[in-house]
């Protein structure tokens, strides 16, 4: 069984050629690109090892002389990194990548053909929640769940794997590990006693892993104290603006390179967590998360201009528990300030157009839970819209499993000149790259009744399927329980 599309991005034609678009996607470590005249390509990390084994095998070859018999030896499954995040550059040349698992950076060149070429990894010391580009592709902004922000050139430069960071390694101090002075027998309030628990599960938590040193080219431009969740990239005349969200309800608006050090000023509306911010035509910041309303920001001024009642069209399609968790907003910003917003286990997509009375809100009812979209432009004034589906869960749900297993895993929408959205029929088949050559299967050696019956509870496909489930729903783990630890 194939898995879905964690990741979606597009890429217009560029000039007067708007019908020549291209669309990336991840499916698990697999990374899938086809054009609109039916090119497609896969990229797996799997397949670059082998190919550069390959050219190393050849070149020895070419160097040693005649060739010897070689052992074949096993090589050790090593565990696959998925693609959690993927953003397009504004040239359309290049394709980042973020891994979660190993808490890589990975930069792709595009090529004619649509083929990707990996030019860099670069593994963060802490897990990237979300990357974006600078304005002029010279620069990777890297929010950490850790609340720092860091800058990376777009192409490694080659000192990187002479001088590293350029930073002379110190040796780490030897921590010593934690004992509290105090004991059970010389605690006596209820409050010192809790105290001691506390300090006693510090200590069997040992000592704290050292931070892994980065040994590439790097800047630490700017820190939270809350866990980041998302990161744009404005510009406002010659100035640009790094505009960060954090899990404790805050928005920050602060200088780009060399002033990150600089708070413009924060939005403050939200009461809790913020997953998503997003820059419509206009300017306008639209941000969303565990709220039943999306805000709507004058971002300059650090006003709200206006909420977004998100709860209210997405009631018709809560089945399975009573929150909204804003999940993807992207901007349309070929048909003036609309959004598409998608909400974390339901199957459906809304749309709504800033500035007009009753905010035009809409709901686009889906095959099944909507994991990521990606809008292109086809043509002057009108776009489209594809929508990756789960076809592993139960719509509406996101841990029963679905019965029916041979769901499409896009849908395709294209804009009406009235403001709505219908089904494009015509696009599965332009697309069909994405169904039939794309990796991300949880057994490949098994189908038909086979694949049924291995995804039965407790066989190794559903403990895969379960295994890749934070990959697809994780948005709703920011919200805070009541008494739980932050």
């Amino acid at each position: 069984m194939a898995l879905p599309y964690q990741c979606l991005v597009a890429r217009a034609g560029q000039g007067t050629n708007l019908k020549d678009w291209s669309l990336f996607g991840a499916s698990g470590s697999a990374l899938v690109a086809q054009s609109s005249n039916g090119i497609t390509s896969v990229w797996s990390e799997q397949d670059a090892r082998r190919r550069d084994d390959q050219q190393d095998d050849q070149q020895d070859d070419d160097t040693q002389g005649p060739p010897v018999k070689r052992l074949k030896l096993e090589q050790p499954k090593e565990p696959k990194a998925n693609f959690t995040n993927l953003v397009l550059s504004n040239s359309g040349q290049y394709l980042i990548g973020v891994t979660g698992e190993d808490k890589c950076i990975r930069v792709f060149q595009i090529d004619a053909q649509n083929k990707l070429q990996q030019l860099s990894e670069r593994c963060m010391s802490r897990r990237p929640c979300s990357v974006t580009l600078t304005s002029d592709d010279s620069t990777i902004l890297c929010a950490d769940k850790f609340g720092d922000v860091y800058a990376l050139p777009l192409l490694a430069p080659p000192a990187d794997d002479e001088s590293g960071s350029r930073v002379t390694p110190q040796p780490e101090p030897k921590e010593k590990d934690y004992t509290p002075a105090a004991t059970a027998l010389t605690v006596h309030s209820g409050r010192n006693r809790r105290t001691l628990e506390e300090q006693l599960k510090q200590k069997a938590k040992g000592v704290p892993k050292s931070k892994e040193a980065m040994k590439f080219h790097h800047e630490l431009l700017l820190g939270h104290v809350s866990m980041l969740t998302d990161i744009v990239y404005a510009k406002s005349g010659s100035r640009g603006y790094i505009i960060t969200s954090d899990r404790d309800e805050h928005i920050r608006i602060s200088r780009s390179q060399p002033q990150a050090h600089v708070i413009e000023g924060f939005c403050f509306g939200h009461e809790a967590f913020v997953s998503r911010l997003c820059l419509t035509q206009s300017g306008l910041l639209v941000s969303g998360g565990g709220d039943d309303y999306l805000c709507v920001w004058d971002w300059q001024n650090y006003r709200l201009v206006g909420r977004l009642p998100i709860r209210n069209v997405a009631l018709d399609h809560l089945v399975t528990r009573s929150e909204v968790t804003t999940a993807h907003v992207d901007a349309a910003n070929f048909k003036g300030d609309e959004i598409l917003v998608a909400c974390e286990g339901l199957p459906a997509l809304f749309s709504f157009r800033i500035g007009t009375a009753g905010t035009g809100a809409t709901a686009i009812a889906l095959d099944g839970n909507a994991l990521d979209v990606a809008l292109v432009q086809s043509g002057l004034g009108s776009c489209m819209a594809v929508v990756s589906i789960d076809n592993v869960h139960k719509p509406g749900s996101t841990t029963e499993g679905r019965a029916d297993k041979n769901l499409s895993r896009l849908q395709c929408f294209s804009s009406q000149r009235a403001g709505h959205w219908q089904q494009d029929a015509s696009m599965p088949e332009l697309l069909g790259g994405f169904e039939s050559r794309s990796a991300g299967e949880v057994d490949g050696r098994k189908s038909g009744a086979q694949a049924e019956e291995g995804m039965r509870p407790g066989s190794a496909d559903d403990k895969a399927v379960r295994a890749t489930q934070t990959l697809y729903y994780h948005v709703e783990n920011l919200r805070k329980r009541p008494g739980a630890e932050d």
